[in-house]
């Protein structure tokens, strides 16, 4: 992965949460939507002792350097399912101790209830990109189309704080990002 695709890919400081969180948490099994070409995931692998990674992206390119990357680093610790993540999610089985959701923002919403079920109590969800280029907070888009976008992820982060199963933070760095802890079942 060059220094130009990760740049691109990933804000430094969403990657710098989620070496912290892997490091501090130390997850077993991690969820990733939307691969883009590896980055996040090789990060996440690296950063913890002994994790196996699921990753799920849906675009054929993304998918071609994706395979390419986790080649490059021969790891056998990385599944890549290829596929839209409505469809793949729902045949997945957990629990995962760390969800990392970063697809199409629009999608969120749709992809909770997945996430939900497939996170293992005390685990930890990650979401990037929230607040949408500050759109999310002003209650306004820049521009007609990102309508139902910035609509869905407000729509997204009031799922999250309401959610009784969820002790959920907004943090406004990079683009936005949520940590969601699932409760333990008492």
């Amino acid at each position: 992965i060059t220094t130009e695709q990760a740049d691109s890919m990933s804000d430094k400081e969403a990657i710098d949460l989620l070496v912290f969180l892997c490091r501090f948490h130390d997850p077993s099994r991690i969820l990733e939507i939307g691969t883009c070409v590896g980055f996040s995931a090789l990060t996440m692998l690296y950063s913890c002792s002994h994790a196996t990674v699921d990753t799920i992206e849906r675009y054929p390119i993304m998918i071609s350097d994706a395979k390419r990357n986790f080649n490059r680093f021969q790891t056998d610790r990385i599944t890549l399912y290829e596929g839209d993540a409505s469809v793949v999610l729902p045949h997945l089985t957990g629990p995962y101790d760390l969800i990392y959701l970063d697809a199409a923002k629009g999608q969120y919403p749709l992809f909770l209830p997945e996430c939900i079920r497939l996170l293992s109590e005390g685990g930890v969800l990650v979401s990037d990109n929230v607040l949408f280029r500050g759109q999310v907070s002003a209650g306004k888009p820049d521009c007609h189309r990102n309508q139902t976008i910035v609509n869905r992820l407000d729509e997204y982060l009031h799922n999250l704080k309401n959610d009784p199963r969820l002790t959920t933070c907004i943090l406004p760095i990079s683009d936005g990002m949520t940590i969601s802890v699932k409760r333990r079942s008492e």
